[in-house]
C-alpha cells in the first residue's frame, strides 16, 4: 500500500502544530520547564497530552502545507501562544522567590544560600522555602491541569492558521514585570518596616551607649526576628497565592481569548 507525499503531509501538520503550542507552553510553564526536568520527559509528555486532545480540538487546515513559507509562520504562532501562556505561570511563582530575597536581605538571613534546581542559579534560601511553597499550591489547585485545560480551549478560540495573540496582549504580558515587583513588596512590606524600626531602634542604642556590641547582638537579633516574621507571613502565603493566581488565570483567559473564566 502506497500514501502520496500530501497525505503523509497532512497527517503530520494535524499532530505537528497542535503539539507546537502545547510543548512550548511545557517548556516554559512552572514545574514541566524547570532545569531538574528532563527534555525528554516534557517530549513525550506533550506527545502524550496532544494524542489525547486531538479528537476534541478543529481539524487543521488542509490547504496550507507543512514545509511552506504559511506553515512556518503558522509554526511560530503556535510557538508565541504556547510560550505566552507559559510565562504568566512563570511570574507568579518567581514573585514567592523576589518576597523571599527581599525579606532575606532585610533580615541578614540572605548569607545562606543555594542553588536553585529550577533555573541552576545561586540564590537565597528563604527564595527557594517560598519557591518551593509556591510551587506545591500550584500543584496541590491543579494548576497544571488548568494549564493544560486553557491551552485545549484555546484551539477553539485560536484555531491553528487563524488566530493569533493581539498586539495589545504582549503589552499586558510586559506589565507583569511590574505587577511581579508591587506584589513581592506589598507582601513583603510588613516585614521591612519591622525590620527597619529594629535597625533604627539599635542605632539608638548604640548611639546612647556605644559600649554596646552593635554587630554581636544586633544581627542575631534581626536574624531571629527576620525568622518569626517570615513564620508569619508562611501563615497567610496560601491566600495570598491564591488571589494571584486568579489574576494570572484571568490573565491568560483573556490572552487566548476564552470567556467566562
Amino acid at each position: 500500500m502506497e500514501y502520496p507525499t500530501d497525505v503523509v503531509l497532512n497527517w503530520i501538520a494535524n499532530y505537528f502544530w497542535p503539539y507546537t503550542r502545547i510543548g512550548a507552553m511545557l517548556m516554559v510553564m512552572s514545574v514541566t520547564g524547570a532545569r531538574f526536568v528532563s527534555t525528554r520527559v516534557r517530549l513525550y509528555l506533550g506527545l502524550a497530552i496532544t494524542f489525547a486532545v486531538m479528537p476534541v480540538i478543529p481539524e487543521v487546515p488542509q490547504e496550507i502545507e507543512l514545509f511552506s513559507p504559511s506553515g512556518f509562520i503558522i509554526l511560530l504562532e503556535q510557538v508565541i501562544i504556547g510560550v505566552a501562556m507559559g510565562t504568566i505561570t512563570q511570574f507568579i511563582i518567581q514573585t514567592f522567590v523576589m518576597l523571599g530575597q527581599i525579606l532575606g536581605m532585610q533580615s541578614s538571613l540572605g548569607f545562606a544560600s543555594m542553588v536553585d534546581p529550577a533555573n541552576g542559579q545561586n540564590t537565597p534560601l528563604l527564595g527557594q522555602l517560598f519557591m518551593f511553597l509556591a510551587t506545591m499550591f500550584f500543584l496541590a489547585t491543579d494548576g497544571h491541569l488548568k494549564m493544560i485545560q486553557m491551552v485545549v480551549m484555546s484551539f477553539e478560540t485560536l484555531p491553528i492558521g487563524t488566530g493569533s495573540i493581539a498586539v495589545a496582549q504582549f503589552e499586558e504580558i510586559a506589565k507583569w514585570l511590574g505587577i511581579m515587583f508591587n506584589v513581592s513588596l506589598s507582601m513583603s512590606l510588613s516585614g521591612i518596616i519591622a525590620l527597619l524600626t529594629i535597625n533604627l531602634s539599635f542605632g539608638v542604642m548604640t548611639r546612647a551607649a556605644p559600649q554596646l556590641n552593635i554587630f554581636s547582638l544586633g544581627f542575631a537579633f534581626a536574624l531571629l526576628v527576620g525568622l518569626l516574621i517570615c513564620w508569619y507571613i508562611i501563615s497567610g502565603l496560601y491566600s495570598q497565592y491564591e488571589l494571584y493566581w486568579m489574576q494570572g488565570e484571568q490573565q491568560i483567559c483573556g490572552l487566548v481569548n476564552i470567556e467566562g473564566c
